[in-house]
């Protein structure tokens, strides 16, 4: 006897695997997770016709209320919980494991394609170039999302905005409005009408459908219902600029265009060049034996600096340029140097 987590795929019987398939015909009783993303009507009736009367459709509250009866109850015989997507990925259902673990009950896990695997696949991003990844609710304050896109963006990365499917689900125009109303309130000029995105809806269904272009060009689309997801890139490799233009129709020019906001890489490009400049200055003045230890300490600072910025280790680089200009002015506060930063 065990507790199975299964997943179904994209949410259509085409996407349920074999294994899958299997492991759900097995068991006793089967709790369908109707909140985590699309199921189909089409699996909806397969599972109720293949299962008869051991399929019972679950809610939130159901699974995570009864959580511990749930894992009991797969002490007896085995209990599978139906999970669109992948069923460890971007839900709650570890929970499930981790008091399973502690009763000591047995569990297997069934993967499935999950729509964050499906998005960055078709898209032709790179996976690795990818950020956090985040979900915009259907009502609340956006700026958490925003903030996170801010962050991967910072680092040149790729960001994934899962849309809540709650209620008949958030649509890509309506989550890029409420995105371009958090700008107006934060005003950290991370995204605007001209910002590249893209958006998916219904993928891997058979009305998939999407979009590549300027966030003015996506709030007017329409789109089929959801689940919808947004993706906004970092910095792109020039395979992904091909991918982009290529598959999506769109100009190879204006995706080459897209720079992400690097507000930070920036100001710590800016610091670096402005101690070079004084550490260049500073060479020719031919400072005293002593002075000249401390000068190559700071130089050593700067080159790790200058190292650290081109890897794009950012937090790394301005520490290692902040202890240079402290040395720096120290020297200056000493009155062993003199100079002013450009």
């Amino acid at each position: 006897m065990a507790l199975y987590l299964i997943g179904l795929g994209l949410g259509s019987l085409d996407y349920t695997s074999l294994k899958a398939i299997r492991e759900i015909m097995k068991c006793h009783i089967a709790y369908l997770d109707t909140y985590t993303g699309l199921i189909s009507e089409e699996l909806v009736d397969w599972l109720r016709k293949k299962l008869d009367g051991r399929l019972k459709l679950a809610c939130r509250r159901d699974l995570e209320d009864n959580l511990e009866k749930i894992v009991e109850e797969a002490r007896n015989i085995d209990v599978a919980i139906l999970v669109p997507g992948d069923p460890l990925i971007a839900t709650t259902h570890m929970s499930l494991l981790v008091e399973a673990s502690r009763r000591r009950t047995p569990y297997k896990i069934v993967h499935g394609i999950s729509i964050y695997s499906a998005a960055v696949s078709i898209t032709g991003l790179h996976v690795y170039k990818f950020g956090k990844t985040t979900t915009l609710p259907l009502i609340g304050d956006p700026a958490e999302t925003y903030m996170i896109i801010k962050e991967n963006q910072e680092r040149g990365l790729h960001t994934m905005i899962l849309l809540d499917t709650a209620d008949g689900g958030l649509t890509i125009p309506n989550a890029l409005r409420r995105l371009l109303e958090a700008e107006d309130r934060l005003n950290q000029g991370i995204l605007g009408e001209d910002t590249l995105a893209i958006g998916l809806s219904r993928v891997g269904l058979e009305d998939q459908y999407i979009k590549v272009g300027m966030v003015k060009e996506l709030i007017s689309v329409n789109y089929p219902p959801p689940p919808h997801a947004l993706i906004f890139p970092g910095e792109l490799h020039f395979m992904e600029v091909e991918a982009l233009s290529k598959m999506y129709n769109i100009s190879e020019e204006v995706v080459r265009r897209h720079k992400p906001a690097r507000y930070e890489k920036e100001r710590i490009r800016r610091y670096i060049v402005k101690t070079r400049e004084v550490m260049e200055n500073l060479k020719m003045m031919k400072p005293c034996k002593k002075v000249d230890k401390i000068l190559e300490i700071a130089s050593s600072y700067l080159e790790d600096a200058e190292r650290f910025w081109s890897s794009g280790e950012l937090f790394n680089a301005l520490g290692a340029i902040t202890y240079a200009e402290g040395l720096l002015d120290s020297l200056r506060m000493m009155s062993l140097i003199d100079f002013q930063w450009p």
